[in-house]
């Protein structure tokens, strides 16, 4: 899933592109809330770790590992309270997030 060797001008926005892909390949959507605090949580986490344009190209696949990992467990979860759910909300992410103990570690996340 990986660009072509140019530099990523907006890295939050081309994680949210990779979550929303993943999410698609299994037929699900992100409700509203849901996506607002995604994106949040990924403009904070890389803002935290203070993460510039070339450091991100440098771990670019380990970036979409994680935000591959964290989505599917979000469809696992969302699948395990309501299996006719197609709708990712906002209590999957928390879930998947804490419960499902990906943070920490789940860089650039937390």
């Amino acid at each position: 899933m990986s660009p072509p060797s140019s530099l990523i001008k907006v890295p939050p926005r081309y994680l949210w592109n990779v979550a929303v892909t993943v999410a698609a390949k299994e037929q699900f959507k992100f409700s509203p809330r849901c996506e607002a605090n995604f994106k949040e949580r990924l403009k904070a986490g890389l803002a935290v770790y203070k993460v510039g344009l070339y450091e991100f190209r440098e771990r670019i696949t380990e970036a979409e590992t994680n935000i591959e990992k964290l989505v599917r467990l979000m469809i696992s979860e969302e699948a395990a309270s309501d299996p006719t759910s197609r709708i990712l909300h906002e209590q999957s992410l928390f879930s998947a997030l804490y419960t499902g103990k990906l943070c920490p570690g789940l860089w650039p996340i937390c």
